[in-house]
């Protein structure tokens, strides 16, 4: 920028100056001179404005960016804490649920079980005593029996607890 600056303050000043002098005069030289210095201080404080505009710019969107992350951490807290609270309460269905099937007959556990979720009997079965379950199974229909025990053995054989 500043050999622009230089050359057109140099025309505007020099140009109508120079008709009247010869060229190379000390008035001419020091003319140069000072509009050198001046370009230089116009063009380095123009950076510094530059690049303290773009510092500010910097800054501003990165308390942007801190107050955003600060948001998605507390929300990912909080959607932390609501998977454990859902976790625990999921668990202790379970564990009611699995109690309940564990007090209740072979025939009548059967029944209710072959109309719930194929997921979710299994599950249930896979958590009860093998003795209740094998009585439980022998009552099913075969089809579903079947089709619980698969269940069952694919959740064994991928090493899986119950959902």
């Amino acid at each position: 920028m500043r050999p622009a600056c230089v050359s057109l303050i140099l025309t505007a000043l020099i140009a109508p100056a120079a008709a009247e002098q010869p060229a190379g005069s000390p008035d001419t030289a020091d003319l140069r001179k000072v509009v050198e210095e001046y370009c230089t201080a116009v063009t380095d404080l123009a950076a510094e404005r530059r690049a303290a505009r773009q510092a500010a710019a910097l800054q501003e969107l990165q308390a942007t960016v801190d107050a955003r992350l600060t948001l998605l951490e507390d929300r990912a807290k909080e959607l932390a804490d609501l998977i454990a609270k859902r976790d625990a309460l999921r668990n202790l269905a379970r564990k009611e649920l699995v109690d309940i099937y564990a007090g209740m007959d072979a025939e009548a556990a059967a029944a209710q079980m072959e109309r719930l979720d194929m997921r979710l009997a299994s599950s249930v079965l896979r958590q009860l005593k093998p003795r209740q379950a094998s009585a439980i199974l022998d009552v099913m229909k075969p089809e579903l029996a079947a089709q619980m025990a698969r269940l069952i053995a694919v959740a064994a054989a991928d090493g899986k607890s119950p959902p």
